[in-house]
């Protein structure tokens, strides 16, 4: 009596394995490309003094620029070009946008423009 539960257990087991080896591989999905964002604002330090944001005046989206030196100073309209962050960071305020270009941009006028630069 006892070989009947044994053949049974070893038959259910032989089933799952044969249903797993005929599953297909697992194939990780493709990343989509990183997205470029180009746009133009006031640059504001963020909650955190160390952040930067910027509002795109054209599309009125908030953006946390990640730029590295020479930073563009708060109060300064600037034009910039980057590409889009995933997840979450230290400032979290506005979308990430790891810079790759910016410039200074003398025709907008932000509230608290700074001395300007020679």
């Amino acid at each position: 009596m006892t070989r009947i539960p044994f053949l049974i257990v070893v038959g259910l087991l032989t089933a799952c394995t044969m249903a797993q080896a005929q599953q297909p591989p697992h194939i990780p999905k493709p990343q989509p490309e990183p997205k470029k964002v180009h746009g133009e604002g006031c640059v504001e330090t963020g909650v955190d003094a160390r952040c930067l944001i910027v509002r795109d005046l054209r599309a009125g989206k908030l953006y946390n620029i990640l730029v590295g030196d020479p930073r563009p100073n708060p109060g300064e309209g600037i034009e910039f070009t980057g590409t889009l962050q995933q997840g979450a960071n230290i400032c979290m305020q506005g979308a990430a946008i790891q810079v790759e270009h910016w410039a200074r941009k003398e025709s907008i006028k932000c509230r608290h423009t700074p001395a300007p630069h020679k």
